[in-house]
């Protein structure tokens, strides 16, 4: 008779044992529900008590900590995590979380140190090795951080995940050169095609850049140049002065004196705005632009409308864009259309006439490497270029920059 009780004992014990099993993976179901709605206060109110009832189960303390993370209680984290971490047989699971807790903290020397200490364990996590390269990056260490990017290269056979984190670096380079050519013909009628081109040099300062243009113009034998310098000034609001002066050698292809400002500010997340103008002295006339642009960013898309007012000819002219960047690979196309007198880079004369002219543009920026880029653009415009007739404009252009 007692072996039946005592049976009977075992199996209920048994059941209840069995039984809180399955509680704890109900309730960690349970938790992990709430997380995914973002529902961090009630996440933790149910895995407390079970963090208190079993301390030494580390999943379930490993999980507290993430939680706390994701609610951005990062103190409260550390201090969860880094019993785990910091021994001699540390818990791969709390040293990643503790990995991301210093990297969202942007303490990015710990966050190396405790990578180092992952990747002992694990030394072919990419995962692990592009948060400790981005770190690398941002203290400027930047050299480490291509090595170990070439390192990590031949462990995941692809430096895919890596070229965001080689695109910052090398946007930090001071200098760049670029030179260009652009041809503009026509048809019905057409006429002998116009000839640019420049070649420019740009270097970065810690908030402000200088660019240095020569361009040359050949137009029916007709040879001119022009030299202008940019200047970009920026503040802590991210907002920016662009600033432009330039002299020629003639009179006629390209005005004798030039100068621009336009200040550029960002007074909402998606939005981007500029005011300024724009000056051109000719031999017999003087020609003072009016502009600005609204952008409105929506993700890749940058959607942009920019107007230009000739005060002289009484002349508006409008331009509608819409472009797509992929910032990681640093390549964009650009779409635009446009009406009236619209200056082409910086051609502009004073033969302006309240004309008609509708255009159409496309161009597309390709990265070569790590620093090569080129630029071929395209412009058809239907020009009306006298009272009631239209002939074919076409411009083409081609772009080359390197950077170092």
């Amino acid at each position: 008779m007692k072996f039946i009780y005592y049976s009977i004992f075992l199996v209920f014990i048994s059941s209840v044992a069995f039984a809180q099993e399955i509680n704890i993976d109900e309730t960690l179901a349970n938790v992990k529900r709430e997380v995914e709605k973002e529902n961090f206060d009630k996440a933790l109110s149910i895995i407390e008590p079970l963090r208190a009832k079993y301390p030494e189960n580390e999943d379930i303390q490993t999980y507290t900590g993430r939680i706390y993370s994701w609610k951005k209680e990062y103190k409260t984290a550390i201090k969860i995590l880094s019993p785990m971490a910091d021994r001699n047989n540390p818990n791969p699971e709390a040293l990643q979380a503790l990995v991301n807790v210093y990297f969202w903290t942007e303490d990015y020397e710990k966050c190396i140190l405790y990578c180092d200490k992952y990747l002992t364990i694990d030394p072919k996590s990419v995962e692990v090795l592009k948060i400790k390269a981005t770190c690398l990056e941002k203290l400027n260490r930047d050299q480490e951080a291509l090595d170990l990017i070439d390192k990590a290269s031949y462990i995941d056979n692809s430096t895919q995940a890596f070229s965001g984190i080689r695109t910052l670096i090398g946007r930090k380079a001071k200098n760049t050169v670029s030179a260009s050519y652009l041809n503009i013909s026509t048809s019905d009628p057409g006429q002998q095609p116009f000839h640019y081109g420049y070649v420019e040099y740009s270097h970065k300062f810690s908030k402000s850049a200088i660019v240095g243009r020569a361009n040359i113009g050949n137009i029916s034998g007709d040879t001119q140049m022009l030299f202008e310098t940019d200047f970009y000034q920026t503040f802590s609001n991210k907002s920016y002065l662009y600033a432009n002066a330039g002299v020629s050698t003639g009179e006629t292809i390209f005005p004798v004196a030039k100068g621009g400002l336009e200040y550029y500010f960002k007074p909402q997340k998606k939005f981007d705005f500029s005011l300024g103008g724009r000056y051109m002295h000719f031999e017999t006339d003087n020609i003072t632009l009016l502009t600005g642009q609204v952008a409105y960013n929506a993700g890749i898309y940058t959607f942009a409308y920019r107007p230009y007012y000739d005060i002289s000819n009484e002349l508006f002219s409008h331009v509608l864009s819409v472009q797509r960047v992929n910032e990681e690979k640093e390549r964009l196309v650009r779409l635009e259309l446009q009406y009236g007198n619209v200056p082409y880079l910086y051609l502009y004369n004073n033969f302006t006439q309240p004309l008609k002219a509708y255009r159409v543009g496309i161009q597309y920026q390709h990265r070569f490497g790590d620093s090569f880029f080129v630029r071929p653009i395209f412009l058809y415009e239907y020009e009306e270029y006298t009272q009631g007739e239209y002939r074919n404009k076409f411009n083409v252009q081609l772009i080359v920059t390197k950077r170092f």
